[in-house]
């Protein structure tokens, strides 16, 4: 490649200013590489593998043998430092030879240090080491967390780096959040560290600094009785999963809870400071274990093909809308797609959710945290839906901005929270298919596939484990039955019971207890399969219960109807509002005809709800009924 001219006429050579000139890199979250704001993709984890080692040691030398070391562990092929060639040489080809330089011992990565997230985090967290004053140093936090949006390198295996670079900057990443919600704290801002402590307790749950952290927030917040609350939940945590009681600090800290002497700073406003950027960066951390490419780049492709193809000035952003089953990843896959997407929104990405555990929340009400969340004061928010709709449009009117938001009920939920400019774009999770959505681009998120299943299974648990029982982990996925969040509990389990053999949890995990154990921390497929249900009406909850108790697996409307004792009309409006819920599916005969069914994990569901609210009598009845329509039915013509 020949190097640019100068003024005057000559040549001259490339210096490391120019060595990734309009290419970012991000390690935090997925692993994530854009050339002036559009994304370069990389989809060979091999290759993706070799740029993180790359980019962890940036503009320093990494040699061979240390990046055969993360490709293959202790069992390298004999190949390796061909094969490795082989992939600097892909690389070179879509970063630029000038910036992947080779080295007699190996290779490195010429990056400027506002080019690459971990450099331009660890450059603030060090400013704020050296500064004494709370307010310079929660701001300094803030925006190095801002930077830090996820997991380090989430969607890389996590046996591939085995030097432990990806456990130091978890580490490091977690450490920092620390150490700013004490800053915050110590300002009186108790309730600003409150949405960051919630979200990463819940991922790392054995974590008693982060609890501590989230109970003082509580109580500073003026909430004592969700303090407490908080402690027993970290109690319940620790003895049901690793069988220990919470450490002396947190213990001491919920007694001084329990007595209301914990003193609490008042509240001290922040000096100006440089003008913030036009919206904030607000998407949880990317969960790593997820294991389903196909889908994520469909996703990712859908909201990049939306927001190209919507014309300049046009009418609307570019909205996604994934829909889906409780449990199926919609919420992981919205927030990995937000994180991969980040490079196109420069003025930010903005989460919200729409509902409050089981209850829905109004769009006034997310307007609200929205509104604070693009720095309107208290006082500044309108009372009014209207007047919150317009405002909401005018911070963000031509402003490339990706809002996710997560769990909607329906489109007319949705409509006011859209960001209003054709350069944005937004992220709609639903369980129920928002078809009515203008212009929006749909994407079902459905079940895995038993290999996908056994990659999550493997990324929590460890290959070693994974590998040492196949029939465990056969039957392990047969009983998640494709359920992504059982998926992810079961590995939880696994991960927190290193003592633990495959086989054990596989035989627990048996039909009759099987949702007793499908719970971990505050995941819990009991828990989420309750949304669905409580949000159908009275009369379709009575048909979900009793219609589990069928014994002919799936079945016509016809022995729907006959079971809950209803014209077949009737019952076919029943089952609609079961389906739109994703709570029955809907199969075809070999010969053309509609049957309903279950999969398994909702039935033991159902069936459970149906021994507690259905008395045994009612369930008798139907079981009779449906036998007898079954019995009844013709059979199909060349049975």
């Amino acid at each position: 490649m020949r190097a640019p001219e100068d003024p005057a006429g000559g040549r001259r050579p490339h210096g490391p200013d120019e060595a990734c000139e309009g290419l970012r890199f991000r390690l935090f979250g997925p692993l994530t590489v854009t050339r002036d704001g559009c994304p370069v993709a990389i989809p060979q984890t091999k290759h993706r593998i070799v740029l993180a080692a790359l980019l962890l040691r940036a503009n320093q030398l990494v040699t061979v043998d240390e990046l055969i070391t993360h490709l293959w562990g202790d069992a390298p092929p004999l190949t390796a430092r061909k094969t490795l060639q082989g992939y600097v040489a892909r690389l070179r080809k879509r970063l630029g030879h000038e910036t992947l330089l080779s080295h007699p011992l190996g290779y490195r990565i010429e990056v400027r240090p506002d080019r690459l997230d971990l450099t331009r985090f660890t450059s603030l967290v060090e400013e704020a080491d050296r500064t004494q004053d709370d307010a310079r140093r929660a701001r300094l936090l803030r925006a190095a967390l801002d930077l830090a949006s996820g997991e380090p390198l989430a969607d890389l295996p996590h046996d591939c780096f085995r030097h432990g670079d990806r456990a130091e900057l978890t580490e490091r990443l977690l450490h920092t959040v620390e150490r700013w919600a004490d800053a915050e704290m110590a300002l009186g801002r108790h309730s600003a560290v409150l949405p960051r402590l919630r979200a990463l307790a819940a991922e790392h749950p054995f974590r008693e600094t982060l609890w501590s952290r989230r109970m003082r927030a509580l109580y500073g917040a003026g909430r004592q009785a969700d303090a407490l609350t908080a402690y027993q939940q970290a109690r319940r945590v620790l003895r049901d999963e690793l069988g220990v009681d919470p450490g002396e600090e947190l213990r001491r800290l919920h007694q001084r809870i329990l007595a209301g002497d914990l003193p609490v700073p008042a509240p001290r406003e922040e000096p100006a400071a440089p003008e913030p950027p036009a919206a904030p960066f607000t998407l949880p951390p990317a969960v790593s274990a997820f294991a389903r490419p196909a889908l994520e780049a469909e996703a990712l492709r859908l909201l990049l093909g939306a927001e190209t193809d919507a014309p300049a000035g046009g009418p609307g952003p570019a909205v996604v809308a994934l829909h889906g089953a409780v449990g199926t990843g919609k919420t992981t896959l919205a927030v990995r797609v937000g994180h991969a997407a980040a490079g196109r929104f420069p003025d930010g990405q903005l989460f919200a959710e729409l509902r409050d555990g089981r209850e829905r929340r109004s769009p006034s009400d997310v307007l609200r945290t929205l509104l604070r969340l693009l720095g309107v004061e208290h006082d500044g928010i309108p009372r009014g839906l209207p007047e919150r709709v317009a405002l909401y449009r005018s911070l963000l009117a031509g402003k490339r901005v990706l809002v996710v938001l997560d769990g909607a009920e329906s489109e007319a939920q949705v409509r006011p929270l859209l960001p209003p400019s054709s350069r944005s774009a937004a992220l709609v999770t639903s369980i129920a298919p928002l078809a009515a959505l203008d212009g929006a681009r749909h994407l079902r998120v459905g079940k895995l596939t038993a290999g996908e299943s056994v990659e999550i299974l493997t990324r929590i648990a460890g290959p070693e484990r994974v590998r040492a029982e196949p029939e465990a982990v056969a039957t392990l996925v047969e009983r998640c039955d494709g359920l992504p969040l059982a998926v992810r509990i079961v590995g939880a389990k696994l991960l927190a019971r290193p003592h633990w053999r495959l086989a054990q949890l596989a035989l627990r995990l048996d039909s009759a207890r099987r949702l007793d154990e499908l719970t971990a921390g505050d995941l819990s497929v009991r828990d989420s399969l309750g949304i669905g249900y409580q949000e159908l009406g009275e009369a379709a909850r009575r048909a979900f219960r009793l219609l589990s108790l069928v014994r002919t697996g799936s079945f016509p409307a016809g022995t729907a109807a006959a079971a809950l004792d209803l014209s077949e009309d009737e019952a076919g409006e029943l089952l609609d509002e079961i389906v739109h819920r994703q709570l029955l599916r809907i199969d075809l005969t070999p010969d053309g005809r509609l049957h309903y069914g279950y999969d398994a994990l909702v039935r033991d569901y159902a069936r459970e709800l149906a021994v507690l609210v259905d008395p045994a009598a009612e369930r008798a009845r139907t079981v009779r009924r449906a036998l007898a329509a079954h019995s009844a039915r013709p059979m199909p013509v060349g049975a």
